[in-house]
């Protein structure tokens, strides 16, 4: 299970990206994994002005090899003006040469449907699984 405690050793340290009302970025170099959990409803994108250069900051310090774990859980369904924020967002990952991507997928039914389709658009390794300890295990195979 992953954790959003701050943890100050040098050996394993997580990097907390940033953290919004909207959603929150932590990247543990240890494992080489970015967590991204989304949160709730986002009415536009000037909800989350930075959430394409905050990406851009994680990927910036992952390695070659690393994974991705999408919390989406509390999503609520987005405006459909918001999913082109969330395709760019699919590609400049695959660019970052991501080799596994777990999803969590919502819990609200439409945001599931919506999450589908915005994946779906995408060539990205994924896997979806129903709890984070899952997701993680997979994870770590990688």
């Amino acid at each position: 299970m992953y954790s959003t405690e701050e943890n100050t050793d040098s050996v394993t340290p997580i990097v907390h990206v940033a953290s919004t009302n909207c959603y929150e970025l932590i990247y543990d170099s240890a494992k080489n994994r970015i967590y991204f959990t989304l949160t709730g409803y986002w009415k536009s994108k000037n909800s989350v002005p930075a959430y394409l250069s905050d990406w851009q900051k994680a990927l910036a310090l992952t390695r070659s090899g690393f994974s991705v774990l999408s919390d989406l859980r509390t999503m609520i369904t987005h405006p459909p003006s918001i999913n082109n924020l969330h395709i760019e967002v699919q590609k400049l990952i695959g660019e970052g040469g991501v080799v596994r991507v777990a999803r969590l997928d919502p819990i609200d039914l439409i945001a599931k449907l919506q999450v589908e389709q915005i994946y779906g658009q995408s060539s990205l390794p994924l896997l979806t699984f129903a709890t984070p300890d899952d997701a993680e295990e997979w994870l770590n195979k990688a």
